[in-house]
């Protein structure tokens, strides 16, 4: 991983939806007080049940937001990339971690310790309003990943699942776009209600169909067409 510098410090800040308000003066005040944190390709960033230290932003790489089923089950709630906080929610209420977060890739954080993350803060009404859309875009996409689970079929369900990937994470590529991101059929089961044999199976008949493709052990969306209509979003 290369050493990620002042200019690529900034620029991980305001690629964040909370910081984006921010002007460079104020960016940089934010950067002296924020430490480098690298963390290797699985190890975990932050367990669920731990007290909360401060908030770590994305600089590069992506991570697996899950949780433990009472079974022993590992459940994958979600992903998020450059750009995205972790740990907010324990920064502002002061309970402990609500889920555990684990790296996909090698991944380059900011860390910046609870007490100066508050001040920050209480210092800057928008940075504030910044965070309540944060957490109420995630809230909202809780809800509707709920609801999608709740009336719709597996197919809509793992179709809107893959565009919403190949949105946040995709990359053209021969032939079509390559979500970037590696989950397995176990991780797309859990973030849409299903087994992995279901999701294995449907992930098949696209295939067989031209609908998806594989790259580099990724997936390629070659009719994402066809996959808006299965979304009903064509």
């Amino acid at each position: 991983m290369v050493a990620v510098d002042v200019a690529g410090r900034r620029a991980a800040l305001t690629r964040s939806a909370l910081f984006q308000v921010l002007q460079p003066a104020e960016l940089d005040a934010v950067l002296a007080q924020a430490a480098i944190r690298r963390v290797g390709r699985g190890e975990t960033i932050l367990r669920r049940g731990d007290p909360s230290s401060g908030a770590n932003i994305i600089v590069e790489g992506r991570v697996r937001i899950g949780a433990m089923s009472e079974d022993g089950r590992e459940v994958t709630l979600g992903v998020l990339g450059p750009g995205d906080v972790l740990g907010e929610m324990s920064v502002l209420d002061g309970e402990d971690i609500s889920a555990d977060v684990t790296a996909l890739e090698d991944c380059t954080l900011l860390f910046i310790e609870r007490a100066r993350f508050l001040r920050l803060l209480r210092a800057n009404s928008d940075i504030c309003l910044r965070m309540m859309a944060v957490l109420c875009r995630r809230i909202r996409r809780a809800n509707a990943s709920l609801e999608d689970m709740a009336l719709l079929d597996l197919a809509t369900r793992l179709a809107r699942l893959l565009l919403r990937l190949a949105q946040d994470y995709g990359a053209p590529a021969r032939g079509g776009t390559r979500i970037e991101v590696k989950l397995s059929q176990k991780d797309l089961g859990t973030l849409v209600g299903s087994s992995r044999e279901k999701v294995n199976k449907q992930l098949r008949e696209w295939e067989d169909a031209g609908v998806l493709g594989k790259d580099s052990g990724r997936l390629l969306l070659v009719r994402p067409d066809v996959l808006a209509a299965a979304a009903s979003l064509a």
